[in-house]
């Protein structure tokens, strides 16, 4: 590698320069199995600096999040905020509700989020104070966590078993809570392969039956654990190991069902308060209404909104959450077409964008995440996509919550002492095989450039060398 980097650095011009770059990278016995592919568009006059395989469909990873955060803030506005309702329905009569109370989302990944605003235990002591507050002592109905504005399918049909039981691959409803996942604590063994038990769920998990397979792995091996579940099911299983050493390792799993995980929580609390109820939490999906029950209005007790929309597109790209990405593209498509599946967010989504100009041949997307491993795109359509939503009135909020390499996100510590630093904003992606950036940087002549870099199905245990050269690509970007 260095020495055709001291080639490359011979040449005449930082084009020329960048372009063998390319063609030595693509050559790489490592790397020759898949593509390389680059795009560097001028934001103001339209002239494509660089393509190099830039019409081929390749893995985004998370570079996709570029695209969801786009979108929402084109469609919804950075002001737009998500709400959670507290409500009730029947009657209350000498403090006694003859009805069902109901906290019904609409698709907010923040809400009890540590990141932003109240965290899960402040939520969950709010709703019950309220209901207490409201004047009931007793609900001889149900407390019931609606996620109904979003399908009962919370995941894309495309993502991997592997991935849908981990923090990183939580399903999306229309009521999420913590991010939708909770910690696994283990207690590693004494020795190598021993049993590593799970001490405690945090926060509890209820009615799970939990199935334990992770054994203790070498000092310093780190998270080497997979979790399995569905959406729904009372059954979870976890194989692999955690590292000797800790006292306490800490594991994040997805939660099966959010809301019926929240209801569960502000139940209990709700009793803590010396609150009474009849019957056990259910999820919505599992309330079988009658027809005189789905006429019945419903009243409400508290609306909570989250935070900006800017903001969390902020969190999303900054630290890269594929849950926001993905509740972003489902409330596009709720708003759309008043359909909230993944696959009617990416119709949406294709909609808003070739209505602005933009070619999406090869835009072939599964989520909003870039989870999917069978979701593709090319690197014009990404900077095609930068190219135009620096014409859009929410340009400086999405400009704002792409990280600054060497400085902030997932991009922090990347071409450090590079002229990128503090230049270049860019949000990471990988997946299995796959690295990547996007975003803009500055050129020497002050225009505003918008690119995309991705190195995809490269050989296995190629990925240092995969990311190496993608930071190259983007100190050399700099001097075009």
């Amino acid at each position: 590698m260095k020495l055709f980097l001291f080639v490359i650095l011979q040449l005449s011009s930082p084009l020329q320069k960048f372009q063998q770059l390319l063609d030595s990278i693509q050559n790489d016995k490592e790397i020759s199995t898949g593509v390389v592919a680059a795009s560097i568009r001028s934001t103001q006059t339209g002239e494509y600096k660089i393509q190099f395989n830039a019409r081929k469909s390749v893995n985004s990873a998370s570079t996709l999040k570029l695209v969801s955060t786009a979108t929402a803030l084109s469609v919804l506005g950075p002001n737009y905020r998500y709400q959670t309702f507290l409500e009730y329905d029947g009657t209350i009569a000498d403090s006694v509700l003859k009805g069902n109370i109901y906290i019904r989302g609409t698709g907010d990944p923040s809400l009890g989020s540590s990141r932003v605003g109240m965290d899960f235990q402040q939520i969950v002591n709010l709703f019950a104070l309220k209901i207490k507050e409201y004047g009931i002592k007793k609900i001889e109905g149900n407390i019931i966590g609606d996620g109904s504005i979003f399908p009962d399918n919370t995941l894309a049909d495309s993502w991997v078993w592997g991935d849908i039981g981990n923090y990183y691959g939580a399903g999306v409803s229309g009521l999420n809570i913590n991010e939708n996942l909770y910690e696994i604590h283990f207690k590693p063994g004494k020795s190598l392969g021993e049993d590593a038990p799970v001490s405690r769920l945090s926060p509890l998990v209820p009615n799970i039956n939990y199935i334990n397979k992770v054994t203790t792995a070498e000092r310093g091996s780190g998270d080497n654990v997979l979790v399995y579940n569905t959406p729904f099911s009372n059954t979870i299983i976890s194989e692999g190991t955690v590292p000797i050493g800790p006292a306490d390792f800490v594991v994040k799993g997805s939660l099966p069902d959010p809301a019926y995980f929240l209801a569960y929580h502000v139940q209990r609390k709700f009793q803590e308060m010396q609150g009474q109820t009849s019957n056990e939490v259910i999820s919505y999906q599992n309330f079988k209404p009658g027809f005189q029950d789905t006429r019945k209005p419903r009243n409400l007790i508290l609306s909570y909104d989250s935070p900006s929309l800017s903001t969390l597109a902020q969190h999303c790209n900054f630290q890269s959450i594929n849950l926001y990405a993905d509740a972003f593209l489902k409330t596009v498509g709720h708003t759309l077409s008043k359909d909230a599946g993944f696959d009617a967010g990416v119709k949406a989504e294709k909609f808003v964008w070739s209505q602005k100009g933009v070619d999406l041949q090869g835009f072939m997307i599964r989520d909003g995440s870039g989870l999917s491993p069978s979701g593709v795109l090319t690197a014009n359509n990404l900077v095609d996509i930068l190219f135009a939503m620096r014409r859009d009135s929410a340009f400086n909020d999405f400009y704002a919550s792409i990280p600054v390499v060497g400085i902030t996100g997932t991009v922090q510590n990347l071409a450090k002492g590079s002229k990128a630093v503090g230049n270049v904003r860019a949000k990471s992606g990988s997946i299995a095989n796959t690295r990547a950036f996007s975003g803009y940087y500055t050129a020497a002549n002050g225009e505003l450039m918008s690119f995309a870099f991705i190195i995809n199905r490269y050989s296995d245990g190629a990925d240092r060398k995969a990311r190496r050269y993608l930071e190259e690509m983007i100190k050399l970007m700099v001097e075009l």
